[in-house]
């Protein structure tokens, strides 16, 4: 069996399987420029990397199709897993980690890679070849420009091969059930990008053009930060000046976000050295504070927060006995999840951990005490407990998350020796 053969066990484990894995784990997925996929040629998605495993679902619920993947090769050592990989439609990659002899096998995977292109299927990278979860972009790797020139050079006078830009934007990287928006980018037309340079430049300068136009593409769609000394403190007053208009919508935050840090690195251009090294320590020094407290940056736009604070807390309290039913009936789940996570070295694993495990116990804890119900409650009252677990992992997450922000809200508003310096370095941002 061929990666890119038409095979009815995958796509209906896609089709059944993707979904509920992504309702369950991301509270809100906006997807945005569908309309930048091409329909006439071959398409290769280059996107960036912060979130392990549910980067590549979400780009597989976003495609909603079956799309080849490509991966750390390492993986595929055994026999039996190389066949599971492939019925998944992964690809493996080497990475100069993996040693000179090991990336020369990379010839052999980007004819398959090829083949892949020229059935039909999209192909999905991460050019970044490693996950950060960090709104900056690594240098990318060579990969993704070699398979589409090599694919190019194949079958480009028949149909044309696209590379198309893609960012994943969460609203917290750790956060389980944290909201993201996939946005697709205008795509670079490999084909006409050969023909239009064919005889000017060199076949390392045209993959360096190529490597260039992606990054400047891919950069566009995230809440891109310049990834230099500075980063920490830009990201801080981002984060600040966009909260003032309390987006409710992550759409409308990554385009506040954006507009942000357009107008913090144009203000920096701007000013003396000296202002820009003051608002910056500055607001290195109100991080440290306000995290000291507890206080996260969405709490700080609110006009009236002793208000805010009281209404959260009504929700909370009006919600808490189905919170703790949900609590009890999913402890399991729950509590090996956080387990394994506080064991994690690499924090960007946090939400597959918790997903791996979800997957695991969730439909297992559904069907226990559907059994318990139904076995000591009369009817009805059993299919209403069965009703009010099916979205028990979900709202027990999304629960945590709002006591967690109603608690900040009121550190927020108890803090008030902080309110002038927040008010104080927004004015220095306009």
């Amino acid at each position: 069996m061929q990666v890119y053969d038409k095979n009815i066990g995958y796509t209906l484990l896609r089709t059944l399987w993707v979904n509920p894995i992504i309702k369950l784990s991301v509270r809100r997925l906006i997807i945005k420029g569908e309309e930048n996929l091409p329909k006439d040629g071959a398409i290769i998605i280059g996107s960036n990397h912060t979130s392990a495993l549910l980067d590549p679902l979400v780009i597989l619920r976003a495609m909603n199709t079956d799309t080849v993947f490509m991966t750390r090769a390492d993986i595929f050592r055994k026999p039996f897993l190389q066949k599971v990989f492939t019925f998944l439609k992964m690809l493996p990659i080497f990475r100069i980690r993996d040693g000179y002899a090991a990336v020369k096998q990379n010839e052999e995977i980007i004819a398959k890679c090829g083949d892949v292109l020229q059935h039909g299927l999209p192909l999905a990278l991460f050019p970044e070849a490693t996950h950060r979860p960090k709104h900056s972009l690594l240098s990318l790797s060579k990969g993704i420009f070699h398979i589409a020139l090599e694919a190019n050079k194949r079958f480009g006078h028949e149909r044309p091969v696209y590379i198309v830009p893609m960012g994943l934007e969460y609203s917290r990287y750790f956060c389980y059930r944290s909201s993201v928006v996939a946005t697709y980018g205008e795509a670079i037309n490999v084909t006409e990008f050969v023909r239009q340079h064919e005889g000017e430049v060199t076949p390392a300068r045209l993959l360096a053009m190529l490597r260039e136009e992606l990054a400047s593409r891919m950069s566009k769609l995230i809440a891109y930060v310049p990834d230099t000394e500075d980063y920490d403190a830009l990201w801080e007053l981002t984060k600040l000046c966009t909260a003032q208009s309390q987006p409710h919508s992550p759409a409308t935050r990554l385009t506040l976000n954006q507009a942000a840090i357009k107008h913090l690195v144009e203000k920096k251009e701007k000013d003396t050295p000296e202002e820009t090294a003051a608002l910056y320590a500055d607001a290195i020094d109100f991080k440290k504070e306000r995290r000291l407290h507890g206080i996260h940056p969405s709490s700080t736009g609110h006009k009236y927060p002793l208000i805010a604070s009281l209404g959260n807390t009504l929700a909370l309290l009006c919600a808490l006995p189905y919170y703790l039913f949900c609590a009890i009936t999913m402890l399991p789940s729950w509590a090996v999840s956080h387990k394994i996570v506080s064991t994690l070295k690499d924090k960007a694993f946090s939400n597959t951990a918790r997903l791996g495990v979800n997957l695991a116990l969730y439909p297992l804890l559904i069907i226990i005490w559907s059994i318990v119900a139904l076995c000591t409650l009369p009817l009805i009252p059993s299919l209403l407990a069965i009703a009010l677990l099916i979205p028990a992992v979900a709202f027990f997450y999304d629960y945590n998350t709002f006591a967690r922000h109603t608690l900040s809200d009121w550190k927020w508003t108890l803090n008030k020796h902080l309110h002038p310096r927040l008010k104080d370095m927004l004015r220095r941002c306009k």
